[in-house]
């Protein structure tokens, strides 16, 4: 089966690899490259940056599979339904590794 012309299965790689490359970044977001250097992430790490446990991703991930989850369940783009996740997302923790919410950008948190 295909996705806009790309396999299932090509889906899944990469929507995992987001989330795997999200969750390696989140104990370390914000240090300083000089720091990274020095000891480079190699494997998963817990806690640091949010003090998350191992494997825990952030809003990047969340967000995705909030937009994806919509998109699956109502089989097309809709608008009001996805900012339903995300609003289910930052009041509810849904969408999160750990039930809680921890990481939230200013410009999604931003009141327009």
């Amino acid at each position: 089966m295909k996705i806009l012309g790309i396999s299932v299965n090509a889906v899944e790689a990469l929507i995992f690899g987001h989330a795997i490359a999200d969750a390696l970044g989140v104990p370390v977001e914000f240090q300083p490259r000089e720091k990274l250097m020095q000891d480079p992430v190699t494997d998963m790490r817990g806690f640091g940056t949010y003090d998350m446990p191992p494997g825990a991703w952030s809003d990047d991930t969340s967000m995705t599979l909030a937009l994806l989850e919509s998109i699956t369940r109502c089989r097309l783009v809709d608008y009001a339904d996805i900012m339903d996740n995300f609003v289910a997302w930052m009041d509810r923790a849904e969408f999160t590794p750990t039930g809680v919410l921890f990481d939230i950008g200013r410009g999604t948190q931003q009141d327009l």
